[in-house]
């Protein structure tokens, strides 16, 4: 039954788990916690992607379970890539305010190359797999692949966002503002930019959650602001993020999907409350968060092996399909770091 799966993923969240009744977890932010939130999400990918195999194989989702688990997915919809752009943002921030202009000049190696390079090492090897299962790889598509705007196979639309907001985030920094509201208002403009430019010539999901982004800088820029007052209000303030959460779900979306853009960086901040009062500590999740890359670029590979080589078993066992996809992106993840590009 899928929703066993699911259920397991929401049991390791309770492994461990400390909940504050009174006062607040004050390591909510810490690099340990949200890895462990990253770790929740990254398994919601793997679910949600293996999903989209299952559906193109025929498979009939008339099991109560296999259709809560098909609900469920189809509810959450991109919400599960929020908390990555929001850490992501939170976390450059972060290291921006610590370190200040050396961090900046190294940016551009440590934080952009680096990430494009082990990516196209991932694209390089799709490109193989591909023709050894006698798939057909044009030129042009395996360059465009290389800059993540074309994909042969692989997961590719996150990495061309958090890139572009990776290089959005180096302009803002480097240049010579005299306030962090202009530094601020600058990164929101170029990310919306970036969706009005991503709307004309792709899918929704390659800028309905962009935002969440920017949301994370500004978070890290007013850290002490926003602790204390979600400290302060921390109920009035919980129950009107999630009345306005709802709201914006169920707006009309149109075609720049902002309601959407907008649902996503309050579900930010409803999890950033949940932290405040929920620690998640299991140490599964923490290292499924800390291995976020390589499971995220390499997830796909069992799930195309199998659908080309074993069509049968997703139709007829989408759960066994599932769990050795699950495996052996665990297994390439734990062997990444013989062939990571660190650093040059």
């Amino acid at each position: 039954m899928l929703l066993a799966l699911l259920l397991a993923v929401f049991a390791l969240c309770l492994y461990g788990v400390r909940i504050r009744f009174s006062g607040f977890h004050d390591d909510f932010l810490a690099k340990y916690r949200t890895d462990a939130i990253k770790g929740v999400f990254i398994l919601l990918i793997v679910l949600s992607h293996s999903l989209g195999y299952i559906r193109e194989s025929g498979y009939t989702f008339s099991a109560f379970g296999d259709s809560c688990f098909e609900t469920f997915f189809n509810m959450i919809s991109q919400l599960v890539v929020v908390m990555f752009l929001f850490y992501s943002g939170f976390g450059v921030a972060e290291s921006f305010k610590k370190k200040g202009t050396s961090y900046v000049q190294a940016f551009p190696k440590r934080r952009l190359l680096t990430t494009l390079l082990n990516f196209d090492v991932a694209v390089i090897a799709f490109i193989i797999l591909s023709m050894s299962l006698g798939l057909s790889v044009s030129l042009k598509d395996g360059l465009l692949s290389l800059l993540a705007w074309e994909s042969v196979g692989n997961s590719n639309w996150y990495i061309f966002v958090i890139l572009s907001c990776y290089l959005f985030s180096y302009v803002v920094m480097r240049l010579p503002l005299q306030r962090q509201e202009y530094r601020l208002s600058l990164l929101f403009v170029l990310c919306v930019m970036t969706i009005v430019v991503l709307s004309k010539c792709k899918e929704f999901w390659w800028y309905d959650t962009i935002l969440s982004y920017p949301l994370g800088f500004l978070f890290s820029t007013y850290k002490e602001n926003f602790v204390a007052l979600f400290k302060k209000y921390y109920w009035a303030g919980g129950g009107l993020l999630l009345s306005l959460f709802i709201v914006f779900y169920f707006c009309p979306n149109g075609s720049l999907h902002l309601p959407f853009n907008v649902v996503s960086m309050l579900f930010a901040l409803l999890c950033v409350l949940l932290t405040m009062k929920v620690r998640i500590s299991c140490p599964a999740l923490q290292w499924c968060g800390s291995h976020l890359f390589p499971i995220y670029i390499y997830m796909r590979v069992p799930m195309m092996l199998i659908e080309h080589r074993h069509p049968n078993l997703i139709s007829t066992q989408p759960v066994i399909f599932i769990l050795i996809s699950l495996l052996v992106t665990l297994a390439i993840a734990g062997l990444y770091k013989f062939w990571q590009i660190k650093q040059f």
